[in-house]
């Protein structure tokens, strides 16, 4: 009896753990493809989406939500913040499907002339 109820924990606990491994790489792909940002401060965030999915053939996400924003912490220095989201649908066996909501921000210096 208790047999079933421990097997479901278990392959929760295992998409659990599924869902922070693609929160991770999801967020090495965006640090990744945020370093154009380095070089070339006019980029979009749309190039910096389709860079990232380009690196997470292997992870199910398809609705990376990528945006960038100018931020000055000082007179003379800016940087750029880059938040991104997407939901993951977490399964587990005899219970509903749950979409979890996922997301960071990065901060990148810029340099401007």
């Amino acid at each position: 009896m208790v047999a079933p109820v421990l097997i479901m924990a278990l392959i929760g606990v295992f998409n659990l753990g599924y869902a922070i491994y693609c929160g991770g790489t999801v967020r090495n792909a965006v640090e990744h493809s945020s370093r154009s940002l380095i070089l070339d401060p006019a980029t979009t965030a749309a190039t910096l989406e389709a860079d990232a999915l380009d690196l997470l053939l292997a992870v199910p996400v398809d609705d990376l939500n990528l945006t960038i924003t100018t931020e000055q912490i000082a007179t003379d220095v800016e940087v750029r913040r880059v938040t991104w989201t997407y939901d993951f649908l977490l399964s587990i066996p005899l219970m509903s499907d749950m979409p979890i909501s996922m997301g960071s921000s990065l901060v990148v210096p810029v340099v401007t002339s």
